[in-house]
């Protein structure tokens, strides 16, 4: 078996950019977050088969954080057309505290033998990846 390395998602997606110092986090101690995946249009359908099994993943955990993860993590696709990508939002409200919310990671604690193949597919599909932390106001 192939091991991902690194397994944080955007230093993995990074390819079109220099990496950065450190990856980005996908912890969201504000409460809230969003990741934007910009996916290049010929690629969705690769796209949305790893969202499946990523939602396979979070709807059958028995891991009492990754349940409480799954409870408020929402995957959308953006209706608004681009000529460069589709766009895809996961959208974390409320998220939890400390929680990492890395796909790849989720993906590989559960399918250790599949999550070389998804990690591939992903890194040909995604363009690049932005996460914001948010904060409530109202």
């Amino acid at each position: 078996m192939l091991l991902v390395a690194p397994l944080v998602l955007a230093a993995a997606l990074a390819q079109q950019a220099p990496a950065p110092a450190a990856a980005p986090d996908y912890t969201f101690p504000s409460g809230a977050g969003l990741l934007f995946f910009y996916v290049k249009p010929d690629k969705t359908a690769d796209f949305e088969a790893i969202v499946a099994r990523l939602s396979d993943v979070l709807d059958k955990t028995e891991d009492p954080v990754r349940k409480q993860q799954a409870a408020n993590w929402r995957i959308l696709r953006s209706v608004e057309t681009t000529k460069d990508n589709a766009i895809y939002v996961m959208l974390f409200v409320p998220a939890v505290g400390g929680a990492d919310y890395d796909p790849i990671k989720v993906l590989s604690e559960a399918l250790p033998t599949e999550v070389q193949g998804l990690y591939e597919r992903l890194r040909d599909a995604v363009v690049r990846v932005e996460r914001m932390g948010l904060a409530k106001i109202r």
